[in-house]
């Protein structure tokens, strides 16, 4: 009599769970969000390649905190972005703020990335002022949260960021935002560092239709990105945007509408090897302090 095959489980159950988590982690490395947490949020900035340091939207907690001094009204948002349509790749951003007429601009923000056996998630305290009328600033202090499953655990690190935004001339604006200023470590009893980057940017409104915005990125350890994106505006409640990025290069496009308060906008992006990544966010805007 044939005695009955007895299969451990677990075994390859672990190992399954091991070979999903070096899964996850290539793929979110392919895209990018392995090498930074300055996650990029909003579906218009998406649909311009994420040309975005120069942009003036209730978005710009995540992009440039200083272009929340342009902010008239308060607002909430939320914004959703799906990978390369792979399940385990999507990103998640909501955002509050709140322009005082004098203490300048104030943002709470939330970002997370991922799947439950890799995921980052981020939450932030920012802060615009105009110093002059040609001149603005940001600040914004993050908690960051690296979860990766098995063995690793969380790794815990605070990141400081700072945003500045000038208004050469009433068409002309030029922004610079820098990210991870202190080169903070994911943990300190890790030597590997949370990704600092720098980015610089201009944007030139031919009309109140049409505006072109372009940006260079660079990641201290890695190769500068070029970015560049149009927005047009064939009514005055619709909006046509278009873009392209390099590094890897992506084509990328997005529609929005504005409906009194409430903003919708979709975008997306094309990868010549990965595929489509769809984006959408929604903003609802109210006002808060009576205008004198």
């Amino acid at each position: 009599m044939h005695k009955p095959l007895i299969v451990n489980s677990a075994v390859p159950s672990s190992r399954m769970k091991q070979l999903l988590l070096l899964v996850s982690i290539l793929l979110i490395t392919i895209c990018g969000f392995a090498q930074t947490s300055d996650f990029p949020i909003g579906a218009r900035s998406a649909g311009m390649a994420n040309a975005s340091v120069t942009l003036t939207d209730i978005w710009a907690v995540h992009h440039n905190q200083a272009a929340l001094v342009g902010l008239e009204q308060a607002g909430v948002a939320a914004y959703y972005e799906n990978r390369f349509l792979l399940s385990n790749l999507n990103l998640q951003g909501a955002t509050a703020v709140l322009p005082t007429p004098k203490a300048g601009v104030f943002g709470l923000t939330y970002a997370r990335f991922g799947n439950k056996l890799y995921n980052q998630s981020r939450y932030s305290l920012a802060y615009g002022k105009r110093l002059w009328k040609f001149l603005s600033v940001g600040l914004q202090l993050s908690y960051l949260n690296t979860h990766i499953e098995e063995n690793y655990g969380d790794r815990h690190s605070f990141i400081a960021e700072i945003g500045l935004l000038s208004q050469v001339t009433p068409k002309f604006r030029i922004g610079f935002h820098a990210f991870n200023l202190t080169r903070t470590k994911l943990a300190d009893a890790y030597s590997e560092r949370v990704p600092m980057n720098f980015r610089l940017g201009a944007q030139y409104d031919f009309s109140e239709k049409v505006k072109v915005a372009i940006e260079a990125e660079k990641d201290l350890e890695l190769p500068a990105v070029f970015k560049a994106g149009i927005e047009y505006f064939p009514a005055k409640i619709f909006a046509i945007r278009v873009g392209i990025g390099t590094q890897p290069f992506h084509a990328d496009f997005g529609l929005g509408l504005k409906l009194k308060n409430l903003h919708f906008d979709i975008a997306g992006s094309v990868h010549p090897v990965l595929g489509f990544s769809p984006k959408a966010s929604l903003a609802y805007r109210f006002s808060v302090f009576k205008n004198k």
